[in-house]
């Protein structure tokens, strides 16, 4: 009897895979999404004030870096162009006359000087990339970084600058840091 209903069986799942492609023709459909990568940001940009020559500042305020893509993402950042002749960005060693140094980390709380590490900066031609130990200095491993962020998720990101230690230049400056999402 088992022989019989195992036969049966096979030979009942042979029809309907013949059945599937039964015809002259026969369609498939293929679906296609192509990856979009996109990064939203609010407010785009931000106010140190007023600071003196070799003067450290944390943002007491955060940018809100949003995935406005559709696949999951990470970020980077970079300075995208010189903001003057005069001072140079610098990511290593010291802050000198007529540089400065502009870092960043994706935190949830309000960071402090001691979070920002030299793998925080960025500059002119100089790119970072958001990982565990990159651009992200929260001792809590569940806390939001700037990787593998969710499509509509969205992180804090906070600034530090180092002023130059002497400069020529009183009048106020921007700089432009650029905000990239990569594929995760």
């Amino acid at each position: 009897m088992r022989y019989v209903l195992a036969g049966l069986l096979i030979l009942g799942l042979v029809g309907l895979a013949s059945q599937a492609y039964a015809g002259e023709t026969a369609d498939i459909t293929v679906y296609v999404k192509i990856s979009q990568l996109s990064v939203a940001i609010a407010p785009t940009s931000y106010d140190f004030q007023t600071l003196t020559a070799g003067q450290v500042a944390v943002a007491s305020d955060y940018i809100a870096v949003t995935n406005d893509g559709n696949v999951t993402e990470k970020f980077s950042l970079q300075i995208p162009s010189k903001p003057n002749e005069t001072w140079t960005s610098v990511t290593e060693g010291t802050v000198d006359a007529e540089e400065y140094r502009l870092s960043a980390v994706f935190k949830d709380g309000t960071p402090v000087s001691g979070d920002y590490g030299l793998e925080d900066s960025f500059g002119y031609q100089i790119t970072r990339t958001a990982s565990a130990s990159i651009l992200a200095k929260d001792i809590d491993p569940d806390s939001e970084k700037g990787f593998n962020v969710g499509q509509d998720a969205w992180r804090k990101l906070w600034f530090k600058f180092e002023a130059p230690s002497s400069t020529d230049i009183t009048t106020q400056q921007s700089i432009t840091a650029r905000v990239t999402a990569l594929a995760e």
